[in-house]
């Protein structure tokens, strides 16, 4: 079995009311799940496959522990959930394990792992939950952080004792990806991570505030790691710009995509996170007192062979308790093996450019664009005052700097010689949209003012024009017309502005 997930809290409690709130919602959880057979067998009610459901409970020295211990097959292999809710007079903890075993060595595909629903029952009990005795809070729903959120939410971000993950997700045109993603993502992370929405108005706060490089806006989503050594790189903490989300399919595909890169990531590491040592206090505390009472009638009798076996009986549990200890080590070990190596094989499509803050405007996407660009790719000082007339946000910028960088390729391509296929064509297999106009605006009166350009005291025709946005107000909808040459610079781009036809 190796474990692929960890859910681990604590609130205080003065008596067992809260561990029984806990134990109702797993017995109706259970109790929904499986079912008892008259031989004592249980099967998953809705497959009616066999598995294993136990349920036991110790008390010592005041304190209680109620166990429940799930096998249950899965496509290639079997998971395991190890459930502990642990009550003394002081607070109640609870632990959950998640581990699975494959029948080929490596972790079943197939397996979507999420919190199981009873982990987002009991966070929500409104019990004031936290990552430990001295953590922060733990909530079962996303936040929103609008202006006046904005102070707090960056006290949480930069707090050293911070040990929860956040999502931060922003807004694009008053809208989130697929309107739901912090909803879903919150879901899947309850007692994982922090998740929050942040408002256009938030965003902009945030940035003025603390550095776009820190920063989250125009539909982007970010995950914000604990601040830990060279975590305090913001380069450290992955960035999914709008354009990038959008490469991944409808917004409803990138939505599920991203749900996987970010709760894989999120489950993986809470592997590493250290038991509570009240589950260890209880193990030592049940393994004396049964050495005791051996021990104890040993010396009651008279019987000394009784007493060293229950010496040696003793000794049996400590040493088997070190085995256990160090089979954990070696489990942690192969965590973390296996960590790297997603790490180092994570698909840079699954990020932005990490090292490098997306453009908040079209007026610094452009400004990006030629300075990447120069030599290659000339953007006409026109552009300048065609961009006012978009909405700031308009594409948005960062998928407007994709484009224009995407021509910076174009560019190189054509220095080599012919493309061999049109250029729309070529642009469309990188993800560039592009085409040429209609027959009737080209000759229109608007059509030559936007076709026909001055370039570096050129007079240029711009016969493509790349479409970074459809289906929008026409603040949003962008356009970029561009011509090509047969020398340096290959490609002339006269037009960034408002769609016109």
């Amino acid at each position: 079995m190796r474990l692929v997930a960890k859910f681990q809290f604590t609130t205080p409690s003065e008596n067992d009311a809260v561990a029984q709130l806990a134990n109702d919602i797993l017995d109706k959880w259970s109790g929904s799940k499986f079912d008892k057979k008259d031989d004592g067998s249980v099967v998953i009610r809705q497959s009616g496959s066999p598995a294993v459901f136990e349920r036991s409970s110790d008390e010592i020295d005041g304190k209680r522990r109620d166990t429940f211990t799930i096998l249950e097959p899965v496509d290639g292999g079997d998971l395991q959930t190890d459930i502990d809710v642990l009550v003394d007079v002081r607070r109640t903890a609870f632990r959950c394990r998640i581990s699975l075993a494959s029948d080929s060595g490596i972790i079943p595909t197939g397996v979507s792992l999420r919190p199981p629903r009873f982990v987002r029952e009991i966070v929500g009990l409104g019990m004031p939950w936290t990552i430990g005795v001295d953590g922060e809070r733990v909530f079962a729903q996303h936040f929103a952080v609008d202006v006046e959120e904005v102070p707090q939410l960056e006290e949480l971000m930069f707090a050293p004792q911070r040990r929860l993950p956040i999502v931060m997700v922003s807004e694009l045109d008053g809208e989130t990806l697929a309107g739901d993603v912090q909803e879903r993502i919150g879901q899947d992370l309850c007692g994982l991570a922090h998740t929050v929405r942040l408002s256009h108005e938030a965003a902009w706060e945030l940035t003025r505030s603390r550095g776009r490089e820190w920063s989250c806006y125009n539909g982007a989503i970010r995950l914000f790691w604990p601040l830990r050594s060279n975590s305090h790189d913001y380069r450290a903490h992955p960035l999914w710009t709008h354009d990038n989300l959008m490469r991944m399919g409808t917004t409803v595909q990138a939505r599920d995509r991203l749900r996987g890169i970010i709760g894989g990531r999120i489950l993986e590491a809470s592997t590493f996170v250290a038991d509570d040592i009240a589950f260890h206090d209880f193990e030592v505390a049940k393994l004396r007192r049964a050495a005791d009472q051996v021990r104890a009638v040993a010396m009651g009798d008279g019987d000394m062979k009784a007493l060293a076996d229950a010496y040696a009986e003793e000794n049996d549990a400590l040493r088997a308790r070190v085995d256990a200890q160090d089979k954990e080590i070696a489990t942690l070990q192969g965590n973390i093996e296996a960590l790297t190596i997603a790490l180092r094989s994570a698909s840079s499509a699954d990020e932005a450019e990490p090292n490098e803050a997306p453009p908040q405007t079209i007026r610094e996407a452009v400004a990006a664009a030629r300075n990447k660009l120069r030599g290659r790719v000339v953007i006409a000082s026109e552009t300048d005052a065609d961009i006012e007339e978009l909405n700031p946000s308009a594409g948005p910028p960062d998928k407007i700097l994709r484009y224009l960088l995407t021509l910076g390729d174009l560019a190189d391509a054509l220095s080599a010689g012919p493309l061999g296929q049109s250029v729309p064509i070529w642009l469309r297999e990188r993800n560039v949209e592009c085409s040429v106009d209609s027959e009737t605006f080209k000759v229109s009166e608007k059509g030559k003012r936007f076709r026909t350009r001055v370039i570096e005291g050129e007079t240029v025709e711009c016969e493509f024009h790349a479409k970074p946005s459809e289906g929008v107000s026409p603040d949003l909808c962008a356009r970029i017309y561009f011509a090509t040459a047969t020398n340096a610079p290959f490609v002339k781009v006269g037009y960034i502005g408002r769609h016109t036809e």
